[in-house]
């Protein structure tokens, strides 16, 4: 523990909050309070000691309350970072109920932690890194104007850069997207491979929200030719497919070459990855294919052996003619060769799946190519600062593992996707990964939205013919995701979808729920038919009632 100044302060504090005859007099425990506040005798790290043990203490009043917040405002720009920190850590803690109060309080913040980013030491510039992405979660645009502090320097540590690139890929918006990007894009070539990666990791994430100037950059570096940087914008490129499938097409025609360059097996593991589910529009995925299947002998890592039967079923179904032949060839090694287990199983159960016909193996392979439900970057709903403000000013921030942190070297998007995450924004009783059939997904929507039920009649018929992929991406652009859908050119047709929302006046979010439901204009014959159905029901009705006379 630090050394503290002002020892007398500190220990009278205590005294006081846990003297149970002090505090029977809210009198005397409100002089001794403001007392305490008042002295200037304390160090840095006593004003800190100071501020952290007030937070347990309770206003008796709201006039009380605001008496201190007024004599605490000089300490929340205090050139200190730890006096500032502990001042508004007691901000959020004393007007947790007074969401406006606590807004100004971090707008007020902003200036010292600018500054604290700037520091000479590296472990304050890291940590108010780490603290600046806390306050991002709650209020986005927070340091949007200041973007341009978080450009890396070329001295800066690997860990340092990584951070400022995550806050930058936060701060994106329409104004400062070239800015960002071009910046980033430098730090691609960067000499410490961690920190390129880093970077073109960051770029696919902006890419979430401006793909097409994102993909012109990661396109742009495959024509490096370079090892690490092929592997990673790869595998950045198929994590941004699986997330923005209208990014497919270009994306294809990029794929050209890259078997030369890559080397490592998570490299190649994306580009296989990326032929299986695209690899019909690629002139030269069979030959890729068969260059990997005609050294499967030597191959030692046992998930690209598993990622190319995968990728070598998805083509075979849709080019058969080209990969029949190195189909039976690699299906021959894992069954009858291959030493592994888990091979050998995949092997047979794809053998095995070929027998029940092409129709039954299409419907296993080749079905989700995508997984809206990632969200974009851009217009995420704000999260309530009550979700992290016990976390501020601690070791926590410092440790927080982002989405952005994410490694980029990981298996393929749709085994992870398999895995259900927990949501604690969503009520318990909504388990979308439950929901399997449209049926089953109207049963529990009814019971969701029973309480509140709002219905308004949109005049447009092209939407229900449009593709799924156009729809994902137009509804996440504003930050609506789709849960379900029926088939285009089906009737009625149905589309579930939610989203969240924040109240300016409340840190509470608002769970939203909405389904579009187009049942077609009514054709003659099935208006006749269904008077017909009427008339007899008419008449039964009317029969059963003359039997009960």
């Amino acid at each position: 523990m630090p050394y503290l100044g002002g020892k007398e302060a500190v220990r009278e504090l205590r005294r006081a909050l846990s003297n149970p005859n002090i505090q029977s007099d809210p009198l005397r425990y409100r002089n001794v309070v403001l007392k305490v506040i008042r002295l200037k005798e304390c160090d840095i790290w006593g004003q800190s000691e100071v501020l952290r043990v007030l937070q347990r203490y309770r206003p008796q009043s709201e006039d009380e309350l605001f008496d201190i917040l007024s004599l605490l405002d000089s300490s929340l720009v205090s050139p200190h970072p730890p006096i500032m920190a502990a001042t508004l850590s007691l901000f959020l803690s004393l007007c947790s109920s007074l969401p406006a109060v606590s807004k100004a309080a971090l707008e007020r913040v902003r200036g010292p932690l600018l500054a604290a980013c700037g520091s000479g030491s590296r472990e304050m510039r890291f940590a108010a890194l780490c603290h600046i992405q806390l306050l991002l979660r709650s209020i986005p645009g927070l340091l949007g104007e200041h973007y341009k502090r978080f450009f890396c320097s070329y001295a800066e540590p690997a860990f340092i850069k990584r951070r400022k690139m995550q806050v930058l890929v936060e701060l994106v918006n329409d104004e400062n997207v070239v800015m960002i990007l071009d910046e980033l894009k430098g730090y691609c070539t960067d000499v410490n491979d961690d920190t390129a990666q880093a970077a073109i990791s960051a770029i696919g994430r902006i890419g979430r929200s401006y793909s097409d100037k994102s993909l012109e950059i990661l396109t742009g570096l495959l024509g490096l030719k370079q090892d690490q940087i092929t592997s990673a914008v790869v595998q950045t490129i198929r994590d941004l497919v699986w997330v923005c499938p209208q990014c497919s097409d270009t994306v294809s025609s990029a794929l050209e070459g890259c078997e030369e360059v890559l080397q490592d097996c998570q490299g190649k593991q994306a580009l296989l990855w990326l032929l299986g589910m695209y690899g019909e529009r690629v002139s030269s995925a069979p030959y890729t294919l068969e260059v990997y299947i005609d050294g499967v002998r030597s191959e030692t890592s046992l998930e690209m052996k598993m990622e190319l039967l995968t990728s070598t079923m998805r083509l075979f179904l849709c080019r058969p003619a080209e990969t029949q032949d190195m189909l039976g060839r690699l299906l021959h090694y894992c069954i009858e060769e291959e030493g592994d287990m888990c091979v050998r199983g995949q092997a047979l159960l794809y053998y095995r799946l070929l027998h029940c016909g092409i129709e039954e193996t299409r419907n296993v392979l080749q079905g989700q190519r995508s997984d809206p439900s990632m969200g974009v970057l851009i217009g995420r709903p704000a999260e309530p600062i009550s979700q992290w403000v016990s976390s501020f000013n601690t070791l926590e921030p410092l440790k927080y593992c982002s989405a952005e942190t994410e490694p980029a070297s990981r298996g393929s998007p749709e085994h992870l996707a398999s895995v259900l995450k927990p949501n604690t924004d969503l009520p318990d009783n909504l388990d979308c990964g439950q929901l399997q059939m449209l049926d089953q997904l109207t049963k529990t929507w009814f019971k969701l939205v029973k309480k509140y039920k709002l219905v308004e009649t949109i005049r447009c018929t092209a939407v229900p013919h449009c593709s799924p992929q156009n729809l994902h991406a137009a509804m996440q652009l504003v930050n609506i995701q789709t849960i379900a859908f029926s088939p285009s050119h089906s009737l009625p047709w149905k589309v579930f979808l939610y989203t969240h929302t924040l109240r300016a006046d409340t840190s509470s979010s608002t769970l939203i729920l909405g389904e579009l439901l187009y049942t077609g204009e009514a054709h003659q014959q099935y208006v006749s038919t269904l008077r017909a159905f009427l008339s007899v029901l008419t008449t039964v009705i009317h029969t059963l009632s003359s039997e009960m006379a």
